[in-house]
């Protein structure tokens, strides 16, 4: 299967929200694991960024285009957003200190963010979003979905969970509770 332009671009635009709403998580919740996770999604963002510009050289065959420029303006500014969610990541990282004022207004926020891998003893292995319905059933929303180094951003009822994914999910933090049950095997049914 060949790479389009189009495809890239939205990976690239997903790929830095993503990081952004883990980056924040980070931070609020401490968590050097979380904080690992938006830098292998920042080095996968570079990959991207550097197929992209390949794509975007050969198209231009030496000529300047201002529909290019756009492009590349895109794809700068997905990459700046990338940047703060790698710094923000790399201070829970180093264990910097950030003022309680910090905590406060990211605690304010109604959505808190889970990432959780599917034990062997997870009702959810083995089944598409749709069967378990997740979203209506538990409030969480699967944002993503790592499964060994790839990503698959904002699945649809069609994905299959599958032992040992990585979900990542968005919701309250009851419903992020009810999460890490499910992903561990604690809870059988929904």
């Amino acid at each position: 299967m060949t790479e389009n332009v189009k495809d890239l671009i939205e990976e690239v635009k997903n790929l830095s929200e993503l990081m952004l709403d883990l980056a924040y998580s980070s931070v609020l919740f401490e968590s050097k694991e979380i904080a690992k996770e938006v830098l292998l999604l920042f080095n996968n963002l570079d990959a991207l960024e550097g197929r992209l510009y390949m794509h975007l050289f050969a198209a231009s065959r030496g000529k300047f285009s201002n529909r290019l420029i756009s492009i590349i303006d895109i794809i700068g500014g997905s990459k700046m957003v990338a940047s703060a969610a790698r710094n923000m990541s790399e201070l829970v990282l180093e264990g910097a200190e950030l003022h309680p004022i910090v905590k406060e207004a990211l605690q304010a926020s109604e959505e808190s963010i889970t990432r959780e891998a599917v034990s062997t003893r997870s009702i959810l292995k083995n089944k598409t979003l749709g069967d378990v319905r997740l979203r209506s059933n538990t409030g969480i929303n699967i944002i993503a979905i790592r499964r060994g180094d790839k990503w698959i951003f904002y699945p649809n009822k069609y994905t299959t969970i599958f032992e040992n994914d990585i979900l990542i999910g968005v919701g309250s933090s009851g419903s992020c509770r009810l999460l890490s049950k499910l992903a561990k095997g604690d809870i059988k049914k929904l």
